[in-house]
């Protein structure tokens, strides 16, 4: 890892905040406005960074997101919705640390 830059250090913080809304989805209760937040300066990240990232892939995450905030959704439902969102922020993990180790 080489950092030449403070933009150097962007992947890192989106780990980080990746990590703590994985973390944040399963604890605190599903309106929490915070993951809107949250993807809202990844599609930013995403979009900086053209031609790292799957597109498709985030807006999908983006939608499972959005769908999540509703409150109807219980049982089987719920649990796909979880499982897309948490297949999405597995992807921009391993995203950024290929960017970080990217020569």
């Amino acid at each position: 890892m080489h950092f030449d830059s403070f933009t150097d250090f962007i992947p890192l913080v989106m780990i980080g905040l990746t990590l703590w809304v994985m973390r944040a989805r399963f604890t605190s209760p599903t309106e929490t406005p915070w993951p809107m937040f949250y993807y809202l300066l990844l599609v930013i990240f995403v979009r900086s960074n053209e031609g790292e990232f799957n597109n498709y892939l985030i807006f999908g995450g983006v939608l499972c997101a959005l769908f999540l905030r509703y409150e109807f959704m219980s049982g089987f439902i719920l649990k796909v919705f979880r499982a897309g969102e948490f297949l999405v922020h597995v992807y921009i993990i391993v995203g950024c640390f290929m960017l970080l180790t990217k020569p």
